[in-house]
């Protein structure tokens, strides 16, 4: 009975585990600053500890990050200029997307 157990737990560990395999793990998040959680537990928002790297894009350390409750990127401010659908978007701004991963809006570098 006792092994019944221990392999029970581990298969239900193991499946929570597997719940929330594409999230982004809150220990990206600055300690000291509100981390938001959509209901499901996926993180929402926080303030990044440090560069973060998501889509290709480069987010700045110290600043406001947000996501869909997927786990797929929504805002962020820039760590560097980046080009993305034939526009050069400026650093230190913000950069957006729809819930499709598609770029949504930034501020072009003059």
């Amino acid at each position: 009975m006792r092994v019944f157990r221990v392999i029970f737990c581990v298969m239900v560990f193991m499946f929570c585990a597997g719940l929330h395999e594409g999230a982004v793990n809150q220990s990206i998040c600055s300690p000291g600053y509100n981390i938001v959680l959509y209901p499901n537990g996926s993180l929402k928002s926080c303030v990044l500890e440090d560069y973060f790297r998501a889509s290709g894009i480069e987010c700045n350390k110290q600043s406001q990050i947000s996501f869909y409750e997927d786990s797929q990127l929504e805002s962020c401010i820039l760590s560097r200029d980046t080009s993305i659908s034939g526009q050069t978007c400026r650093q230190l701004t913000p950069i957006s997307f729809y819930p499709t991963g598609e770029f949504r809006s930034c501020i072009k570098q003059e």
